[in-house]
């Protein structure tokens, strides 16, 4: 490892010319203004641009989102995290943990201060400083400008499909961190005991988002790797066989201490469990995003030709034996196969890893020749960072003082119309007004987190916390939405709920509609709402 760290050293030296070296002995003094700007910077104003353009609705089409924010709500007025379902009639007063109650509650908070308009600013900020800090790592490793913004570019792409105003984009970004650290630790940047600084960050994680199960594996399996195959090529002196007895004993250490991590929090053991529950449940019928990817679809097409290039820059390592960082995008290629949502991960790793493979592989040699990749450059610090941080920190300003400006102000964000069905609120207030001890209201799954925020008077049938509801309820609710829309009718009788908000055009909408039992009071694009003949809307018990 260190032959070869020196081989790239000595490689980059030997192409350093006379003029290049006269220059770095009279150095030229920057301009001020120079300081503050750099490549990554402007990729990520770009980003963040876009991210705010194309998710003025696009990042709201998740059903998460909404009943995120009512749940952190409820936290931060009672003070607590919430241990029963407030939400709604079918689990009502059932033990429900809030898995991701520290990210909920941030996103309560920011909305109480800048709306919608201000998540929608910072995901777009917290994105756009992750994929411009990959840049920074592949111009760092000697790449050339332009494939070192498209290559975060195609990853930001492929994990496109994930952008939306929830605690998941975390367990992209976290992932990210997590796996550049232990690339510089098997490449010796960093010492094996950096990865002390896991520990804390694994505590945050394990509160914000259950994808921490993602990182822990991650880590095991390189820390496997590393003590099957030596943990020696870290130590830069000293007594090779002592300094791999200290790394292994500090590496055994390490992984106990990181699984503790995911005890640390107000549910204790339950939030784990809550994790494991959702990993063995049967939800790729129900939810697009656990099933598996789709290869006729541009996702598919996007995720493949990342792989594809990535093996083949891995195969020019050959003969020389992969570092075990190298074959961790390997692992989440597979796991993507089985579930769309990890391709967003496989592509985080694989850019990540790419810093550090192509200064061993022949795909790097070419790209020297054609003066794509140079030699290995310095850390640029925290300069970059100013300027993104100014105008970001302007434009929260500029919301939470309720100014009105395009892209950047208050009122930017629009729901989608073709998904959540905004025409119908007036209505819905409506109903929810005239019943103030509550009110029961049948739901397609997609509008739970909806009616959750938008009507907290309502009770919802379903909505997309599935642990929650359990395996059974969903196959049934499924099985109806598909194949038995009359089962609604079993459930009105049973739940005695008078309203029912469905998905227009669907099943359980072409019954309602040929019912005598359903008046329609209400359609829109997205979903019809319908009341029943023969009642009121009945008071939630």
């Amino acid at each position: 490892m260190r032959e070869l760290n020196q081989r790239i050293t000595e490689e980059s030296s030997t192409r350093t010319s006379p003029e290049n070296n006269s220059a770095s002995r009279k150095p030229t003094r920057p301009h001020p203004l120079s300081l503050f700007s750099h490549p990554s910077s402007f990729f990520f104003l770009a980003i963040w641009l876009l991210l705010l353009l194309a998710g003025r609705g696009a990042m709201f089409r998740d059903p998460g989102t909404f009943w995120h924010v009512a749940a952190g709500e409820k936290m931060l007025a009672a003070g607590e995290v919430v241990r029963q379902d407030p939400f709604s009639f079918t689990r009502a007063a059932q033990p429900w943990v809030a898995d991701q109650w520290l990210a909920e509650c941030g996103m309560a908070a920011v909305h109480r201060l800048a709306g919608w308009d201000g998540l929608l600013l910072l995901t777009a900020a917290l994105l756009a400083g992750f994929y411009a800090w990959i840049a920074v790592r592949l111009l760092r490793g000697g790449l050339h400008v332009l494939p070192a913004c498209l290559l975060p570019a195609l990853a930001m792409l492929i994990a496109a499909p994930q952008f939306h105003v929830r605690p998941l984009v975390c367990s992209i970004v976290l992932l990210g961190i997590a796996f550049a650290w232990l690339v510089d630790v098997e490449s010796g940047v960093k010492r094996p005991r950096h990865l002390w600084w896991l520990v804390p960050l694994f505590i945050v994680w394990a509160n914000v988002h259950g994808g921490v199960l993602g990182g822990l594996g991650t880590v095991a399996l390189c820390v496997a790797g590393w003590l099957v195959f030596g943990v020696g090529a870290a130590c830069r002196s000293g007594n090779a066989a002592a300094c791999r007895f200290r790394n292994s004993v500090e590496l055994l250490l390490l992984l106990p201490a990181l699984a503790a991590t995911t005890l640390i929090n107000p549910y204790g053991i339950d939030l784990p469990w809550q994790w494991l529950t959702t990993l063995t449940m049967p939800l790729p019928g129900l939810i697009e995003e656990h099933a598996p990817l789709d290869l006729t679809k541009p996702l598919g097409w996007a995720t493949v030709a990342l792989a594809a290039g990535y093996a083949v820059v891995l195969i020019g390592v050959f003969p020389r034996r992969p570092r075990i960082t190298w074959l961790i995008p390997l692992v989440w290629f597979v796991l993507a196969i089985a579930r769309c949502r990890n391709a967003s991960l496989f592509a985080v790793t694989a850019a990540v890893a790419l810093a550090d493979v192509l200064p061993y592989s022949r795909v790097g040699e070419w790209l020297r020749r054609c003066g794509m990749l140079g030699a290995v450059r310095q850390a640029v610090g925290w300069r970059p960072a100013v300027l993104p941080l100014i105008v970001v920190a302007a434009a929260m300003a500029i919301q939470i003082g309720g100014v009105n400006l395009p892209v950047v102000g208050r009122g930017w964000v629009q729901f989608d119309r073709d998904r959540r069905p905004v025409e119908l609120l007036p209505r819905l207030d409506e109903i929810g007004r005239s019943n103030k001890d509550g009110v029961r209201v049948f739901n397609d799954m997609n509008f739970g987190g909806f009616l959750i925020y938008h009507q907290p008077r309502m009770r919802v049938f379903i909505d997309d916390r599935c642990t929650l509801y359990g395996t059974d309820f969903l196959q049934a609710y499924d099985h109806a939405r598909r194949e038995d829309p009359a089962q609604i009718d079993r459930w009105q009788r049973r739940y005695g709920f008078h309203h029912a908000l469905v998905e227009t055009g669907g099943n359980f909408d072409r019954h309602l509609r040929s019912s005598a039992a359903w008046i329609i009071l209400g359609r829109a694009p997205a979903a019809t709402l319908y009341q029943h003949r023969l009642g009121v809307s009945a008071p939630v018990r």
